[in-house]
């Protein structure tokens, strides 16, 4: 009873582990907002506060220390930079028969490749929630027919991009109040106010992990990639 009282909480464990799910949140309104939350915590990487320093707020000690970090740094990048050019000297006086790979080798590269990004793709998009809380977008830019063009341009993108995500799970546009696109032909500069947020579980991290890794193993058992570097002609 003992074992699958701690079977059950491993279990428990991993299951809730998996099904986390981290929300990304980016923002711009004259400068860039970066935050990540999970559960209740949220992390805020962008914009970073600046620390106040005082006239004496490193010591002396400190300051050598970090002196000292940095003529090692400087040491250890010119000693690579040395065996680097002797390495390359070396190459040019005993260099190294270059294997050619044939056509049907680079053909099945590419075959690989594009399933690859095709199946990571398709399985990422599947799990990925994108939340367009709002986009407000003034066109301006101190000249009337430039920012006509421009807005022309705007709306046509946005067009496009949102038949695109139209297809993300969960994808929806923000409500009217909180989306726009306008022109401000008295204006110099485009000003921009938008929210967006990623979110995705753990979980599905891992299925795209496998479904990757799946494609990977089709390719190697159809011969179009070979541990090793060798690759079979179709």
């Amino acid at each position: 009873m003992t074992a699958l009282k701690i079977l059950a909480c491993i279990f428990i464990f991993f299951a809730f582990i998996l099904s986390l799910k981290a929300k990304i949140t980016v923002t711009y309104n004259g400068e860039v907002g970066l935050f990540v939350r999970v559960l209740c915590f949220k992390i805020k990487i962008m914009p970073k506060k600046e620390k106040k320093k005082g006239p004496f707020s490193m010591s002396e000690k400190k300051a050598k220390k970090i002196k000292d970090k940095l003529q090692a740094k400087a040491k250890k990048k010119a000693l690579k930079k040395k065996q680097k050019k002797e390495q390359k000297e070396q190459e040019k006086l005993h260099p190294k028969p270059k294997q050619k790979k044939s056509l049907s080798d680079i053909l099945g590269i590419i075959s690989m490749v594009k399933d690859l990004v095709s199946k990571v793709i398709k399985t990422f998009f599947k799990h990925l929630k994108i939340d367009l809380a709002r986009c407000h977008i003034t066109v301006a830019t101190g000249d009337a027919a430039t920012t006509a063009i421009a807005y022309g341009a705007i709306c046509d993108a946005s067009l496009h991009l949102f038949k695109l995500l139209e297809n993300v799970k969960g994808f929806e546009l923000p409500e009217a109040q909180d989306f726009s696109i306008d022109t401000d032909f008295l204006g110099d500069s485009t000003q921009l106010d938008i929210k967006i947020s990623f979110s995705l579980r753990v979980w599905h991290v891992f299925h795209v992990a496998f479904a990757a890794l799946g494609a990977l193993i089709s390719n190697i058992l159809k011969g179009n990639f070979k541990l090793g570097g060798s690759h079979k002609a179709k």
